[in-house]
């Protein structure tokens, strides 16, 4: 079960957030790489195990999906990000008139 968790931090620390949070992402998608590259030489070499090839695939997938999740939370953040910096850039202009 997936579960959204909040914490607060200075508006200047949210891009190195993001690349911090991202190379989780990174991760799972080298893994899910990985695990695709083993499930390809098992069909090279043992193609009887098909059992053990598809579960590898499965694994893969799995591991292409955290990355999914954990990338498009990114962009929500990074979307966020983006529009407190129109607003805050749209306050100064108006205090200038």
């Amino acid at each position: 079960m997936r579960v959204k968790i909040a914490y607060s931090i200075e508006l200047e620390e949210v891009e190195n957030e993001v690349k911090e949070i991202m190379q989780k992402a990174l991760n799972h998608a080298e893994e899910a790489s990985k695990e695709a590259l083993e499930a390809t030489t098992l069909l090279d070499t043992d193609k009887s195990d098909i059992l053990s090839i598809a579960k590898q695939l499965d694994s893969a997938r799995r591991s292409l999906a955290k990355a999914d999740i954990i990338i498009s939370d990114c962009q929500e953040v990074l979307m966020g990000y983006r529009a407190t910096l129109q607003k805050a850039q749209e306050e100064v202009e108006n205090e200038k008139d």
